[in-house]
């Protein structure tokens, strides 16, 4: 027999995971609006810290960078000194995804402030702060925090992702991009040292996606939270850092990560035409690999089955 909706939403509750997600539907139980002229200040005021954002980046490479493509992030500093031109994106595409994801990040950070305001318990949930600024000591490499929060009096860094129902069920097996988890251990390595001696120290970070295919029984929210350990990653971190910096000591530019010249990555960047030739000859190079993988796949041809029982009832 079908279950109810009720019945549903009773064993959903005893079989959720999460620490902030569950929070996160315990809010929406009520509408979540825009009910006073406190909610319309403190709206203004992170917009206003995103456009700030927006017109002052530059200069370093953030932790969102450094999980995706070393050249990409290579040359946002030293196009000039190479003589490379950077080409702004008429992809419509490119300029729609960015456009949701900063819409998306607003209306969770906006759903977290107004958790802190219904719980109202920091022993249970606090919001520090959203769009938070951080910046290594070398002034290099920084980024902005979508939102730190403590979850029963543990600090943690909570950073949001708009997903497609592909990548967002795979995350949910527990199969998470290495982007994201280098992204995540990057902002709590920048986080610890720069609180180093005094202040609280990230031990944990959540990646919380939310499926752009919309909601479904076991995701009320379209939201699935995973836990990252900031010290399990921080060797890959590290590496890629050091990496990154010895090619700019020795003014090398870094080998496209692109494999695709139609990916978001690709389209959206402004050194595309730069790099586009040798994108196409990785293309092509993994067609012809996947081509010969084919080739060598024998094809199984199934034989009839044996009746051995007729055999024997002949003789």
């Amino acid at each position: 027999m079908p279950r109810t909706k009720l019945e549903k939403e009773i064993r959903h509750a005893r079989t959720r995971k999460g620490i902030l997600v569950p929070m996160l539907e315990d809010l929406f139980q009520k509408p979540v609006e825009i009910d006073s002229e406190e909610d319309v200040d403190w709206l203004t005021g992170l917009f206003t810290t995103v456009q700030e954002r927006q017109a002052n980046r530059g200069g370093v490479f953030s932790p969102s960078q450094l999980s995706s493509c070393l050249r990409h992030v290579y040359l946002l500093k030293n196009h000039e000194e190479h003589g490379i031109s950077g080409h702004a994106t008429r992809s419509v595409s490119a300029h729609y995804y960015f456009f949701t994801g900063n819409f998306l990040h607003a209306k969770w950070q906006y759903a977290l402030y107004k958790l802190d305001q219904r719980i109202n318990d920091p022993n249970i949930f606090c919001l520090h702060g959203v769009e938070i600024p951080i910046l290594s000591k070398h002034k290099d490499h920084g980024g902005t925090v979508d939102a730190m929060c403590s979850l029963y009096q543990e600090p943690m860094i909570v950073d949001f992702k708009g997903l497609n129902v592909r990548t967002f069920q795979e995350i949910t097996r527990g199969y998470v991009p290495a982007s994201y988890v280098i992204q995540l251990a990057d902002y709590g390595m920048l986080h610890n040292a720069a609180t180093r001696g005094g202040g609280y120290k990230i031990s944990r970070a959540l990646l919380v996606s939310e499926n752009k295919g919309g909601a479904d029984p076991k995701h009320p929210l379209a939201l699935h939270e995973h836990e990252i350990q900031i010290e399990t990653h921080l060797p890959e971190v590290r590496s890629r850092l050091k990496e990154l910096r010895q090619y700019g000591s020795e003014k090398e530019i870094p080998p496209p990560e692109c494999e695709s010249t139609t990916t978001i990555q690709f389209t959206g960047c402004p050194f595309r035409k730069f790099c586009k030739e040798e994108v196409r000859d990785i293309e092509r190079e993994r067609k012809r690999a996947e081509s010969k993988d084919a080739e060598r796949l024998a094809v199984a041809v199934p034989r009839g089955r044996r009746n051995h029982r007729s055999r024997r009832n002949s003789k």
